[in-house]
């Protein structure tokens, strides 16, 4: 049992061992109130809360860089399809379970058709095949899927590789159509899910292995028996980072605005790339540099020698350094770990490299070291970042539980104390006590609606300087890059004039809208990432600095409340907590609360077409009319291109900023404002659950006073072995090794 076990079975013997005895307050009138109810329902939920904590990590990197190879050797199992290169959008999550599970989660028919209508957009629909009942395009129907297969080969024949890769609306056409035969019998009309257990765990590889099966995925999530997992840890291998489709890219982007962690991987083969730099600049634009973790994947066969190793190693962190001061990088070899590993089943071709990389000491124990390297850091990190934050703010509530447990019950014995005059103080003091709460509370509500109040002005007020149509940075980023961009049409002239006007204008507005999608995913998006925790670590810093502005000491009160009840235990004084009295993380998990997803693929309106092919139709009678009257042409073809893009950029521009707006909105008011007036009512809950001894009626409290001997001394009883518990509980609380946990 290691030794985050050992303290996670502690903790929840004392929360258990501390709710059965706060329950016997009831026995005691008065006692049992609503701050004790919310205790015991707090200690009865904890363990289940600690456990289903779950730390996110993020495995990135280029096509090719070796991230299902690192995640495979992590898990010391071949278990995820190797080397397909897919670049689909599947993120593949990876957890532990009791046995082998994959589950894979099919788009519908909708969404598969409503991605082909985005790849179509534009084209003639004279073109496209009749259906006869204006139900749009399907995919399940046999001519709709020989349309696809003979618009691919006729569009995009000479024009589907850009500088930048091939089109994704190529790309889209192609899969759907080359997966259809596989998946027509699973995917269904709503979302659906496979599941293979077992013996059929291998199966799930035929759906992350082939892009054209792929296509058909919106998610995979996998259950591992594997050791080399931790079961609060969830790890992540995410696709390539160079990914040309911004849809893709977004995916990324939405589980790395949730990780706990990223580890990025480099080829030693390839070095850091512009893609990878591009990436690592978007990465940092979204506040997540200080989570990032390098790893140089080192190919044993393009090194000649250690030295080169070294000097490509060398060359990499220098190059980080211009994205991340001080990188922390890690070079070892992803597949001699898994070729390598105990038990390793390999064929021929795998132990022949094994036996070949092995004739090569120096490479091994570099790497071997480096290796160890990187599991004891990442051990620690998930030790120290993990385990504390799931277990020192819980553990603190603890122990305020336990310490106004123990402040009560003192209360309590005195009021049922023999000595009328001890009995009579006691109730003085809590009369007292409980007016002074009171008017705590008061303050309190009346600070904490003054502080949402300007919190919420604050975060409208960034929220406007970001997307505001006017001033907004965003906005004006936006702004330039539409009216900036420029389709280059020499490129179209020989489609053009072989395909005419309406091909060449489908061709040309997928170029524009792709160039604009993958703008704001890679440049939109993080700002507004970046941004959202900014506010987040804003509320944080607010909170805390209000903390600091009451400059309230519980030791004082403790002490205070002591002096006035005989035989206070001293162990039950307050003390300076330990954590922090802001935990965002927690509250964020049980509010179900997170970014929401940008989404900024544009969408445009049916009137593009009316409007591009009306100013078509008024540049050919222009034209025609030049030429009878003997006038030079109008070149009627590209002048109308240019006028139609001129329209494309002005619906584009309405749309993205409408989105802006509306996302304005949406991460405003359910997001950040619900988030902060959730911090605002835990940290009022909080502060003053550190004063509140009791809340009950002083009716209750003068009939328990005037009660008889015998009743007296049957509760007197209860309350000596409730002591005995509590004071066992607090010791047992003192003892942990919280020090570990920082």
């Amino acid at each position: 049992m290691t030794i985050n076990e050992k303290i996670l079975d502690n903790i929840e013997t004392i929360a258990s061992d501390l709710a059965l005895t706060l329950e016997t307050m009831r026995d005691i009138p008065g006692m049992y109130d609503d701050n004790a109810d919310d205790a015991v329902k707090f200690c009865c939920a904890l363990p289940e809360r600690i456990r289903s904590g779950t730390l996110r990590i993020a495995v990135v990197g280029a096509i090719k860089s070796g991230k299902t190879t690192f995640v495979n050797a992590w898990l010391k199992d071949d278990l995820l399809k190797r080397g397909a290169g897919v670049v689909t959008s599947i993120v593949t999550r990876v957890r532990k379970g009791d046995g082998l599970k994959a589950r894979i989660f099919l788009k519908s028919w909708d969404e598969i058709n409503r991605e082909i209508e985005q790849a179509l957009f534009l084209f003639p629909e004279k073109s496209r095949p009749a259906t006869g009942d204006g139900s749009g395009f399907d995919l399940r129907r046999e001519k709709d899927r020989a349309f696809l297969s003979a618009f691919n080969q006729e569009i995009f024949s000479d024009i589907s590789v850009t500088e930048d890769g091939i089109r994704p609306e190529s790309v889209t056409i192609t899969r759907a159509v080359d997966g259809y035969e596989t998946v027509k019998d699973l995917v269904k009309a709503d979302r659906s899910s496979l599941e293979f257990s077992g013996s059929r765990f291998e199966e799930h590889k035929r759906f992350t292995g082939d892009d054209a099966v792929a296509f058909f995925v919106r998610d995979v999530a996998l259950e591992v028996t594997s050791g080399g997992l931790d079961p609060k840890v969830e790890i992540a291998d995410c696709q390539g980072s160079d990914s040309t489709n911004p849809v893709h890219m977004a995916q990324i982007q939405d589980y790395l605005a949730s990780a706990n962690m990223i580890i990025y991987l480099i080829s030693s083969r390839s070095g850091l790339r512009q893609a990878d730099i591009n990436f690592l600049r978007l990465i940092r634009t979204m506040g997540l540099m200080e989570n990032i973790v390098f790893v140089v994947n080192a190919d044993m066969n393009e090194h000649e020698n250690l030295e080169d190793l070294q000097g490509v190693e060398a060359r990499i962190k220098r190059e980080l350094t211009y994205i991340k001061k001080d990188p922390e990088l890690y070079t070892f070899s992803s597949l001699y770990n898994l070729f390598s590993r105990d038990g390793a089943t390999l064929n021929r071709k795998s132990r022949t490299s094994l036996e070949l990389w092995n004739g090569f000491p120096e490479f091994v124990e570099y790497t071997a070291a480096m290796t160890g390297d990187f599991n004891q850091r990442l051990t620690q990190r998930l030790d120290t970042e993990g385990f504390y934050l799931a277990v020192a703010n819980p553990m603190e509530r603890v122990r305020q539980i336990t310490v106004n447990s123990r402040q009560r019950l003192s209360l309590f014995k005195d009021l049922l104390s023999s000595d009328l005059s001890k009995a009579v103080t006691a109730m003085d003091m809590l009369k007292e006590m409980l007016e002074r709460t009171r008017k705590l509370e008061a303050i309190m509500d009346n600070s904490m609606e003054g502080a949402v109040e300007v919190l919420e002005k604050e975060i409208r007020a960034g929220a406007d300087t970001l997307f505001n149509p006017d001033q907004g940075s965003v906005a004006g980023l936006v702004i330039r890059f539409i009216q900036g961009y420029g389709t280059d049409l020499s490129r179209y002239e020989t489609t053009l004039r072989e395909q005419g006007f309406e091909n060449t204008l489908y061709l040309m507005f997928q170029e524009f809208k792709g160039a604009l999608d993958t703008f704001m995913t890679q440049t939109v998006s993080p700002e507004i990432t970046g941004f959202a925790r900014e506010q987040e670590q804003a509320i944080e810093s607010y909170f805390k600095a209000l903390y600091r502005s009451y400059d309230i000491n519980p030791s004082e009160i403790s002490m205070e409340f002591a002096s006035m009840v005989e035989q206070m235990p001293e162990t039950a004084l307050f003390t300076e907590p330990v954590s922090d009295p802001i935990d965002i993380r927690s509250i964020r998990g049980i509010l179900g609360l997170s970014l929401p997803k940008a989404g900024f693929a544009t969408r445009y309106s049916a009137r593009i077409r009316f409007n591009s092919m009306a100013r078509f139709g008024f540049f050919t009678l222009a034209e025609l009319l030049a030429r009878l009257l003997k006038k030079r042409s109008l070149r009627s073809g590209p002048v109308a291109l240019n006028a139609a893009e001129a329209r494309i950029k002005k619906e584009a521009l309405r749309s993205v900023l409408g989105h802006l707006s509306d996302y304005s909105d949406t991460v405003t008011n359910d997001y950040l404002i619900p988030l902060a007036r959730a911090i605002s009512r835990d940290f009022r809950d909080k502060l003053l659950a550190r004063f509140k001894v009791c809340d009950v009626e002083i009716e209750t409290i003068e009939g328990l006073v005037a009660s008889g001997r015998e009743s007296k001394n049957a509760q007197s009883n209860t309350l000596e072995a409730m002591e005995t518990k509590l004071e066992d509980v607090a010791q047992r609380i003192a003892t942990l090794p919280i020090h570990y946990l920082n």
